[in-house]
């Protein structure tokens, strides 16, 4: 443990990545949509392909952990990114274009998880927290850096350019990280104990609820950094400043993962302050569809950005308490897998309410639905306040 900051960070760089190679798509759609001849709902669905394959293989990527090692499982899934945001930039149709973004979601599923578990295994126990902030704050700087980097590489390099070069970059750091990480512990479960740890995981009632109460901060990253530069354009900014704004809610959330990780290790109000969040994000999502001023927008996205970035370190810092060490990637999967089956519908609901209704509607539906979730916190307040506090 004594060295291991190069190592630490080398995993929130490859964070870092992966956040770009998740959020290039966003400042693509319009581009997509004229090379492709698509509709808006298709749009709709090409976003929802990618959380499909993240929703349907994030606990597959847990159970691989635990059978074969998070240090293992977490770097297939980093080269398997970089190779799938190559053939999504090699993509001559868009059903092929459907099927790697599809997989690309699945290599992501193999990553996220594994790697959180990873970090317990190179950072001091005291750290961990912190550093659960640091791991998302690059995301956040990562999604920010895809939406407004690639806004600009698309309309000189084209997007699928992009899509290669960011699988390239991706590719290059798996070959460093499998040199840096070579003496870290790849914890696994016992192969005799997997059934029963699986077991144990998914009956629990805590792990979802966290997952379902905390859905406005999954709701929130999902329709602003994959729609919103969409939606800007929609309102006539621009190409280049809609990615810039819409990057705001991205770059600037990573003050959101650092201080935010720091100030959940320290407040003595933790369940307090995890119900806040989704409520102040659930109010924000509502508060986009009427705001139209260039300020107020900015300062909207800069505050949905920061809390849910925040959102998203609080509730693996829950689970984090709430897990056997061994099967902290696997609980995690679960609540990943319960958050992106959200991920993967309001893709839809959004954009089929923006086409029958308009954006305001889909804005306030976001809202009301990350609103009702935070209501299933009534019946296990009292145990969940127990197990955090």
């Amino acid at each position: 443990m004594q060295n291991y900051k190069s190592r630490v960070y080398s995993v929130h760089i490859a964070r870092l990545l992966y956040g770009i190679n998740w959020m290039d798509i966003a400042p693509a759609l319009s581009y997509i949509r004229q090379s492709f001849l698509i509709s808006t709902v298709e749009i709709g669905a090409l976003v929802a392909s990618f959380y499909t394959g993240l929703f349907a293989f994030q606990f597959l990527g847990g159970y691989l952990s635990s059978l074969i090692g998070d240090k293992t499982t977490s770097l297939t899934g980093i080269l398997l990114v970089g190779i799938f945001a190559i053939t999504s930039g090699l993509s001559t149709n868009f059903p092929e274009l459907l099927l790697s973004r599809f997989f690309a979601g699945i290599a992501s599923a193999l990553f996220f998880s594994p790697a959180l578990s990873l970090l317990a295994s190179i950072v001091p126990a005291e750290k961990y927290t912190f550093h659960v902030g640091i791991y998302n704050a690059s995301y956040a700087i990562g999604s920010g850096i895809g939406v407004a980097g690639w806004s600009i590489m698309d309309i000189y390099e084209g997007y699928k350019n992009g899509f290669i070069i960011a699988g390239i970059a991706t590719v290059f750091l798996f070959i460093m990280l499998t040199i840096l990480l070579k003496d870290i512990s790849n914890v696994k479960t016992h192969k005799k104990d997997i059934a029963k740890s699986i077991k144990m995981v998914l009956s629990s009632k805590l792990i979802p609820l966290v997952a379902l109460i905390g859905g406005g901060t999954i709701i929130a990253y999902t329709i602003m950094g994959q729609f919103f530069v969409y939606y800007l354009e929609y309102l006539k900014f621009g190409t280049l400043k809609s990615g810039y704004i819409s990057s705001l809610s991205l770059l600037i959330g990573f003050i959101g993962g650092v201080v935010g990780g720091y100030h959940y290790s320290k407040t003595k109000h933790k369940l307090a302050v995890f119900i806040m969040l989704n409520v102040l994000i659930s109010i924000l999502l509502i508060v986009v569809g009427f705001v139209f001023n260039i300020i107020l927008i900015i300062i909207t996205v800069i505050l949905m950005g920061m809390l849910a970035v925040y959102g998203f370190s609080v509730i693996y810092a829950i689970i984090r308490k709430l897990s056997r060490r061994d099967l902290v990637s696997l609980s995690i999967s679960y609540v990943n897998t319960v958050q992106l089956a959200i991920a993967a519908i309001v893709p839809v609901i959004f954009t089929y309410l923006s086409e029958i209704s308009g954006y305001k509607t889909s804005w306030i539906a976001m809202g009301i639905i990350s609103m009702a979730l935070i209501s299933l916190i009534i019946p296990a307040k009292k145990e969940l306040y127990n197990k955090i506090s």
